[in-house]
């Protein structure tokens, strides 16, 4: 047999191993790796809670034999027909209009969505605490809850300045004087530590439980599982920390969380959309939560969150924070630690604060532009020098939308509003 048969024929052989290889693994029902930990009930399967909320927007297309249950198989075909039909590719940002207004940025807003890129998209601007612009088109309802994940981070760092005005939570003593049974490793780091990523605190979602699981089960699980890492000397990015500080919050409070978050903001700014739970299967009246990545809330309530901060702390006229609490939680905390673990999309030259991140600040450290990002396209900011505040809301994967979300940032920052 010659050289060039013998080739062709190696050739072949490796291709059929490759189409053999390919089709084992789009017929194999066992889930991904990366959404085992989401099968709570270990029955193989994602039910349309479990999916996530992404993969619960596209359910009834992946789950194509009406099951109500999604395999593998399913999951895995999602993916080829997604990179096939280059769904999955990061939305375009085009030219900015020539007329920075109104009328330009809803046009702005509407043409992704309009081109079938994204299924809806929301946005208010806020100056000075009262809103300027608020436009949302397609599926985005500016009323209803949206899953915040990581965006949780700022409105759980302002009830802790709450519960530290009230006495439940002091933000700079350590954990040990609320129970002096913590683990070694814990018991120094203190709330204020925890709220910006500096404890040492594993850079992990932290909600890997059961739906029934308490704050103390998952708390007490937590800390068991790691001990904290460079304390002081390193920032970590994740929820495990916040899970810890929640549960200290409903011990020394003797509330739970969910009653604590109305008696602090809920109630004082009429967040009449906010439900707390896991960042991935939603919310729930009572069971797991995750203080860290768990709250959902719409796009108008968390402008309200961003007034009462433009504010000072008030909101119509009624004073819910104290400014010198803000002073407090607003300080830029990350400085020159080495950042061991963090978001992609986190710029280097940003800094942290109080859950938030610190775009810039003062020569005292106290942070001018921040920015929150959540888990699914969701992007709140506030910049003090400009007054301007807002919150860009889709439903979408954000390393997706990232580009199109900054870009649409600084084009309602350029917006003249009449």
């Amino acid at each position: 047999m010659s050289r060039v048969a013998t080739g062709v024929l190696v050739v072949g052989a490796s291709l059929a191993v490759l189409v053999a290889l390919l089709l084992a693994w789009l017929l194999d029902s066992r889930l991904p790796a990366g959404l085992v930990s989401q099968d709570l009930d270990g029955s193989g399967t994602l039910s349309r809670e479990q999916a996530g909320p992404l993969l619960r927007r596209d359910f009834d297309a992946i789950d194509r034999d009406g099951s109500g249950e999604l395999v593998g198989r399913e999951l895995r075909r999602h993916v080829i027909v997604d990179a096939l039909s280059r769904r999955s590719r990061a939305l375009p940002v085009p030219a900015y209009p020539t007329v920075r207004d109104a009328s330009g940025l809803r046009a702005w807003l509407e043409s992704p969505v309009h081109e079938g890129r994204l299924r809806g998209v929301g946005l208010i601007v806020l100056s000075d605490g009262e809103p300027v612009f608020e436009h949302s088109v397609g599926d985005l309802d500016p009323q209803a809850a949206q899953p915040l994940g990581t965006a949780t981070m700022w409105p759980t760092a302002l009830m802790m300045g709450c519960l530290d005005e009230r006495g439940v939570i002091e933000l700079s003593a350590p954990l040990e004087a609320s129970d002096p049974s913590l683990p070694p490793g814990w018991a120094p780091m203190t709330p204020m530590k925890l709220l910006s990523h500096t404890a040492g605190a594993p850079g992990i979602a932290g909600a890997d439980f059961p739906p029934e699981t308490n704050l103390e089960t998952a708390a007490r699980a937590l800390m068991v599982r790691y001990s904290p890492e460079l304390p002081g000397r390193a920032f970590r990015f994740g929820g495990a920390g916040l899970q810890v500080l929640g549960w200290l919050a409903e011990a020394n409070a003797d509330r739970p969380w969910r009653r604590l978050f109305v008696e602090c903001l809920g109630w004082p700014l009429s967040l009449d959309s906010a439900a707390w739970g896991h960042p991935v299967t939603g919310p729930r009246n009572q069971g797991f939560l995750s203080p860290g990545l768990g709250l959902h809330l719409s796009m108008e309530d968390y402008s309200r969150i961003l007034a009462m901060v433009q504010q000072s702390g008030r909101f119509a006229g009624v004073a819910i924070l104290g400014e010198d609490t803000l002073v407090r939680l607003e300080q830029e905390r990350m400085g020159m630690l080495p950042r061991m673990e963090e978001p992609r999309w986190a710029a280097s030259e940003w800094g942290y604060a109080a859950g938030a991140w610190c775009e810039s600040r003062d020569e005292e450290g106290r942070c001018r532009r921040f920015v929150a990002p959540g888990s699914y396209g969701m992007l709140p900011w506030l910049d003090r020098d400009r007054g301007l505040a807002g919150v860009l809301v889709t439903l979408d994967s954000p390393a997706r939308v990232w580009n199109w979300l900054l870009a649409t940032r600084a084009l309602a920052e350029q917006t003249h509003f009449d």
